[in-house]
């Protein structure tokens, strides 16, 4: 499903990923390991299209990504989602509303349709009755979990997570990682997880890469 070749990023003098290449089959779930600094979140952005590199090629599909303009991204990149590190939940937003947010502004869904959507997607983090709250009053984990709740609302073929246990607490993390393993089992989502701990990837990857230097 996810295939780079012989990526290569560089900002003006600094070479930021050189000649990179894996691939990632469907259903599977890779871990990319390495310290930080190495470039693991940086390739997440040349999947997702938001970097363009200066040499090598991004294949979704057998589709060549990698000099699409943004409109023709636009159907690739909605079958992939996000979920970042410092989850990215918007502050003033419920809970419900976070959840809900790209579906309302970029989809024919009704109201009560997206609201169902919402109500699924909560129950499956194991979230339920948190819709009204705001993300100041969630913990750490339930925050990720709020985060991964968006995620997998446009159903999304492909979920790419920057470092989704850091900061948590080992109970906390231990959630997060059987729900990457139950969005596997259930929807057979394509995953990428980038991380630097080593408990994590061996608990949820199929296979393992190494990001160095």
């Amino acid at each position: 499903m996810i295939q780079l070749e012989h990526i290569t990023v560089k900002f003006e003098d600094r070479t930021i990923l050189d000649d990179v290449s894996f691939a990632v089959g469907d259903g599977e779930t890779k871990v990319l390991l390495g310290p930080s600094g190495a470039g693991k979140s940086s390739l997440l952005k040349v999947i997702l299209g938001l970097w363009r590199p200066e040499s090598g090629s991004v294949r979704i599909d057998g589709i060549d990504i990698t000099h699409l303009s943004e409109r023709e991204q636009l159907p690739i990149r909605r079958r992939m989602s996000m979920v970042f590190q410092g989850n990215a939940l918007f502050d003033s937003l419920t809970v419900a509303e976070n959840v809900g947010f790209f579906l309302q502004e970029h989809s024919d869904m009704t109201p009560a349709q997206v609201a169902e959507r919402v109500e699924d997607c909560l129950d499956f983090v194991n979230l339920p009755d948190t819709g009204p709250l705001l993300p100041e009053e969630l913990s750490g984990g339930m925050k990720k979990r709020v985060a991964i709740a968006r995620a997998i609302a446009f159903r999304p073929e492909i979920i790419l997570y920057d470092e989704p246990t850091t900061g948590l607490d080992p109970l906390n993390a231990k959630t997060i990682t059987e729900l990457i393993i139950r969005l596997k089992q259930r929807r057979k989502v394509t995953s990428i997880i980038v991380t630097h701990i080593l408990r994590d990837a061996f608990a949820v990857g199929d296979t393992l890469a190494v990001v160095h230097d």
